[in-house]
């Protein structure tokens, strides 16, 4: 959703809500694949008015959240349950105790539709009030995070810099051999998920499911974490803002931006 559907203010282009909302009506099937937990996606879909069972996403509808780590079936019944390994969580949350002030960045952990930190942040609070992710509760101790539901993925929040020069290669170089990578999807932010699974490999477990070939499928992206997802696709596009992989991937590059509706352009001219 993030730089492909979303715009830097977290909302949907009129003219893509509108293509999406069209498509629905013709009997389409559309399907989020986002880095977001489904409650955040049903809260960005419904500003537009795309929350629903017969539109974009509901807690009834087939969707893939997390980076393809919560894959969910027609009835909204989840089909996966990757999570990270509780040492990587415990590394992770001790790495932001340690440092003094903004070094370490804010971090989040993602329990599937609930989020569960150690210590309250302004940028944890924006992660709810404008990316519309659940509100973070804050536990007591590292042992009650571990004690409870598995860890799906982490995400660090700072200032784009931090996260280029510090979070980046602190985390690459940690995570060797541990079952778990860092990913990139927003500048301010960086993920720590489960190796082995993103987008596509969730998107080829709900198309099974479906009984869809992946030729039959229109996949719009922009980041790297769209990357598999467009190159797999029957039809992959990039927005016009996606980055030179994504389009280098692409069948297909939209001459319009997330911010100019280039979801709405590639409905217009593969699916209505």
């Amino acid at each position: 959703m993030d730089g492909t559907l979303l715009d830097n203010s977290s909302r949907i282009h009129p003219d893509s809500a509108e293509a999406i909302r069209a498509a629905c009506a013709a009997g389409v099937r559309v399907v989020l694949a986002t880095g977001k937990a489904r409650p955040a996606a049903i809260r960005a879909a419904d500003m537009a008015g795309l929350a629903g069972d017969n539109l974009l996403v509901s807690t009834r509808t087939p969707g893939i959240f997390l980076q393809g780590l919560a894959v969910h079936d027609s009835q909204g019944q989840q089909l996966s349950n990757a999570s990270l390994p509780p040492a990587v969580v415990a590394d992770a949350f001790r790495y932001v105790s340690s440092l003094e002030g903004s070094a370490g960045g804010s971090l989040v952990a993602f329990l599937g539709d609930e989020c569960a930190t150690l210590r309250m942040t302004d940028d944890l609070q924006a992660l709810h009030h404008v990316y519309h992710e659940p509100l973070a509760t804050v536990l007591p101790s590292l042992e009650a995070l571990l004690e409870g539901p598995p860890v799906r993925k982490l995400l660090f929040m700072s200032t784009p810099q931090n996260v280029t020069s510090t979070l980046t290669p602190y985390w690459s170089r940690a995570l060797q051999g541990k079952q778990a990578v860092p990913l990139q999807a927003v500048p301010s932010m960086l993920e720590i998920v489960p190796t082995g699974v993103d987008k596509w490999v969730g998107m080829q477990t709900l198309l099974g499911h479906l009984d869809v070939p992946h030729r039959a499928l229109m996949a719009v992206g922009d980041g790297m974490n769209d990357l598999q997802l467009v190159a797999n696709a029957g039809v992959g596009v990039a927005v016009g803002n996606a980055v030179p992989a994504v389009k280098d991937a692409a069948a297909y590059t939209a001459s319009r931006t997330n911010h100019e509706g280039g979801v709405a352009e590639a409905f217009e001219r593969f699916v209505l």
